[in-house]
């Protein structure tokens, strides 16, 4: 989200974060870099607090903290990995720059000045690049992944949200949070291809902006090369053949709807796909095959997060802000089937590249807890986990933010 949105939660927030890179693990003040307990570069998660610096790495295999790498950031926002693992992108929103830790050391090995406001990061299919949106720039960056360099600063967006890419590694789509279109990049060129307006609107150059972040959050595409962009203002759904490049007929869900929760690496999972509506409190669920409505379930106001699971392909996990829990949907009857109690309001969550745990930030009580997707119940808490913490970043996971 913008940086205005994000003021109703930060305002208390403190950013008077150390300009000092403290990296290495344990708490603050212990001496020197120390070994993660994770056995493994792709069993971890990572933690991005907001009101502090700290980046948590959570060991998955012994559901242990592993380290507290202290960055330097201020505000940071989202983590991102390279191919291998082998590094984090963490993007500090307030300094606009990204911080690159290795991940192996866990020292900071380079800072790479951004736009303004640099917040989601998004790696291409290939691994070479990374797309950093500056919201309050209206650019995204494109940071080259061996060189850890921005090699170039596109412009031309409004409010760019975060960007998914096609199968094929061709395109890219920007979801414009300030406008009633999203824009199309060639990857080949690192130049605007096309816009892709709602109906009834036009893309540039004679684009009606969005007000109040009236457009579209995220563009998830379905493993099928279906994308799903949800826009605010009208509570419609845009839908487009990534594969074919064309627009298909626009669905209409609730009142001021989030993401449509297309994007995951379950195959197994149904092709079904979740939207919470923040205005009316419900979350749509749409079959991706029909491209039509299944079920309308009740929701919350602010519902910022649908994961899925390999093992549990029949349930999607919501994370309620406002009713500070985790609702289950049986996706096969189109129910809620639990309500999962956390403690405290969630912001985002990832799923494990396995399917066997949702790891999610409890924000307000500066937890993370582990649900086990199979039985849906808490299997770990984590306190003090920063301050504030904000996302949650797994390889091969389902990784999404807000």
């Amino acid at each position: 989200m913008s940086e205005t949105t994000e003021r109703s939660y930060f305002i208390a927030a403190s950013f008077a974060t150390s300009a000092l890179a403290l990296s290495g693990c344990g708490a603050a003040g212990d001496p020197g870099p120390q070994p993660c307990a994770s056995a493994t570069l792709e069993d971890r998660a990572y933690i991005v607090s907001a009101h502090s610096d700290e980046l948590t790495v959570i060991d998955l295999e012994r559901l242990e903290i592993g380290c507290r790498v202290r960055t330097g950031g201020v505000h940071n926002h989202m983590a991102e990995l390279n191919r291998d693992f082998t590094k984090i992108y963490l993007d500090s929103s307030t300094t606009d720059e990204n911080v690159v830790i290795d991940a192996r050391t866990f020292e900071i090995v380079k800072r790479i000045p951004l736009g303004r406001h640099p917040t989601h990061l998004k790696l291409t299919p290939d691994g070479r690049l990374l797309a950093v949106m500056n919201e309050d720039e209206d650019a995204i960056s494109f940071v080259d992944t061996e060189q850890d360099v921005e090699i170039k600063r596109l412009s031309g967006f409004d409010t760019p949200h975060f960007m998914r890419f096609s199968a094929d590694g061709r395109f890219g789509y920007a979801a414009n949070l300030g406008a009633h279109h999203l824009t199309r990049v060639d990857l080949s060129t690192l130049e605007i291809d096309a816009h892709i307006p709602l109906d009834g609107f036009e893309g540039p150059p004679n684009a009606t902006p969005a007000p109040a972040e009236g457009g579209f959050a995220d563009a998830q595409i379905g493993r099928d090369g279906i994308l799903y962009a949800a826009h605010a203002a009208t509570g419609r759904v845009l839908v487009y053949d990534t594969e074919r490049h064309q627009k298909l007929p626009e669905i209409g869900v609730g009142r001021n709807p989030w993401i449509i929760f297309a994007e995951h690496p379950f195959p197994e999972v149904a092709n079904r796909h979740l939207g919470p509506n923040f205005g009316d409190r419900t979350v749509s669920m749409i079959d991706g095959d029909a491209r039509s409505i299944l079920a309308t379930l009740p929701g919350d106001s602010e519902a910022y997060g649908v994961n899925y699971s390999s093992i549990a392909p029949d349930k999607a996990f919501v994370m309620n802000r406002i009713r500070e829990d985790v609702t289950v949907v049986d996706t096969t009857r189109g129910e809620i089937t639990d309500r999962i109690p956390v403690g405290g309001n969630t912001e985002t969550a990832s799923t494990t590249a396995d399917g066997r745990f949702i790891v999610a930030t409890v924000s307000s009580a500066d937890r993370v807890v582990v649900i086990d997707a199979a039985t849906n119940e808490v299997v770990k808490t984590f306190d003090d986990v920063g301050d504030y913490p904000w996302s949650v970043t797994i390889p091969n996971g389902q990784n999404y933010c807000h």
